[in-house]
């Protein structure tokens, strides 16, 4: 992560080269070479649940906003109990609505093809949003096209593609376990802690409502599987060195035997106990299990299980917290987040929405603001670059990733947490060095033309398949073929020759 001090020095530089010091010529009237003597109000609606101090945050923004481009922006909340049911209707309603936040799992596909969102081209970003063109990882973009468009402007965040396995080390030295290389090492830790009647822990894994981790753990990361467009259904298997991929090398992996190898493995291990046989309608947090002692394996990506680890070794020193990777031999892809906003098809303020967005994803204050909270209140700035919490930080303040951030991250401006735990720092370092581009990083399947089979696709796999990963289902291949007689009345035959015609034409313009 690069020095904060040194992002400041880049990013004032970059702002005089481009003609944007902060008091431009003409009172400040002018942002980029364009004309923003007028004051405008945008509304911006987010997803997620109202935060404490937002009126302190978003006045702090809202100064930046009408130093920068003389406007103002009206927040607003989505919230994670509604928002599926409310998304739809404000977008096609009569509010006013200049910027939304959208994503994968949030309606990008669905509300871009229904003409929701604007259309942004490379002119506007270079135009409106010049410090965005000039900095932005042009891969960042790739996963927002649309039949060669671009709908939203995404976040420009990069991870990696491995999931993480966080343990106690107390119980892995307990049961004299070398530490964990592989995923059999995980399971030989599960077993040792089932057995261990005097742990106190309830699960060795509190397993939740689907399994997907212990199915990227046990299953699509050992055998070098790359989703296509992020879907639950269809994956290709990286070759190293290979660069001739074509939509033949797309298989639907519920039918294959490598799956059903794993899906017998984990009746096996759902068998000894190692998680509940009530995990399908689990809805406790798996996080909160792991930190409240009543579980000894939590699963998630590298940022999560680092915060997890780093707040049970604040609160539980002597459980050793132990973070591993356990697939390090396989492929690593770069990925970027795919949150975003979107400027909305009402929207009469485009320009400045642009302009805006520019601003937060970019300005130094804004961005600190926004992303972590005021500092000197809810954070403390470190000469190293990191950042501390103040006393006004978290439960009922402003905190680190608040929601109205989601669509802005910005890997240049992001800070580490002075006393990260130190796993993360070394694995994104190997990450960085192993990693490659997904030879579909920039594929993006449309569902217009299939939205009915991809519906019906959705509720089968809901029915059947999450039960099959958590091992809780008495004769598999009974239940496993009942499952592709239901996928295939749901369309997948469809779906397939729609995922085969867009992938050739997306790798024939490769």
């Amino acid at each position: 992560m690069r020095h904060f001090t040194k992002l400041i020095a880049l990013l004032i530089a970059l702002a005089m080269a481009l003609g944007m010091a902060s008091a431009l010529a003409e009172g400040g009237k002018t942002y980029g070479g364009n004309d923003v003597s007028e004051h405008v109000e945008l509304v911006l609606y987010y997803v997620g649940n109202p935060i404490g101090d937002e009126e302190m945050v978003f006045a702090r923004v809202n100064e930046i906003m009408n130093e920068k481009i003389n406007a103002t922006i009206n927040f607003k909340a989505l919230d994670m109990s509604s928002y599926s049911q409310k998304y739809d209707l404000l977008l096609s309603g009569k509010e006013d609505v200049d910027l939304i936040y959208t994503s994968g799992w949030c309606f990008y596909i669905d509300e871009a093809g229904k003409g929701a969102f604007k259309e942004i081209t490379d002119e506007m970003i270079e135009k409106y949003m010049p410090q965005t063109f000039a900095t932005q990882a042009t891969a960042s973009y790739t996963q927002g096209i649309i039949d060669g468009k671009l709908y939203y402007m995404p976040a420009c965040k990069i991870g990696y593609g491995h999931p993480t396995v966080l343990i106690r080390g107390d119980l892995r030295e307990k049961y004299n376990l070398e530490p964990l290389k592989t995923p059999a090492d995980l399971t030989a830790y599960m077993k040792a802690v089932a057995a261990d009647k005097e742990s106190g822990v309830t699960f060795a894994y509190n397993a939740s409502q689907d399994g997907k981790y212990l199915q990227n753990v046990y299953f699509i990361t050992p055998n070098n599987l790359l989703t296509v467009d992020n879907s639950n259904y269809f994956y290709y298997q990286y070759v190293e060195g290979k660069t001739d991929y074509t939509a033949d090398d797309i298989f639907f992996i519920y039918d294959t035997d490598e799956y059903k190898a794993f899906a017998a493995q984990q009746l096996e291990l759902s068998a000894l106990g190692l998680w509940s046989r009530s995990s399908i309608n689990n809805n406790t947090d798996v996080k909160d299990s792991f930190l409240n002692g009543t579980s000894a394996v939590f699963i998630n990506n590298l940022g999560t299980t680092g915060n997890v680890a780093a707040a049970a070794e604040k609160a539980n020193p002597a459980w050793k917290p132990e973070i591993y990777d356990l697939n390090l031999d396989k492929v690593s892809t770069a990925v970027y987040d795919a949150d975003g906003y979107a400027v909305t098809y009402k929207s009469k303020n485009v320009e400045r929405a642009l302009m805006a967005l520019d601003i937060l994803k970019n300005d130094v204050d804004a961005y600190v603001a926004i992303r972590y909270g005021i500092p000197g209140y809810h954070i403390t700035v470190n000469e190293d670059g990191t950042y501390s919490k103040a006393e006004n930080y978290g439960t009922g303040h402003w905190s680190y990733g608040a929601a109205p951030s989601w669509g802005l991250k910005n890997t240049l401006l992001e800070m580490d947490e002075q006393g990260i735990f130190p796993t993360v720092p070394e694995l994104m370092k190997i990450w960085g060095e192993i990693s490659v581009d997904s030879p579909t990083v920039a594929f993006a399947f449309s569902t217009t033309e299939i939205s009915d089979s991809w519906s019906a696709m959705g509720e089968v796999y809901t029915q059947f398949i999450p039960l099959v990963q958590l091992g809780l289902v008495d004769d598999l291949d009974g239940w496993m073929d009942e499952f592709m007689t239901e996928a295939e009345a749901a369309g997948l035959d469809e779906i397939k020759a729609a995922i085969a015609e867009q992938l050739n034409a997306y790798f024939s313009n490769l």
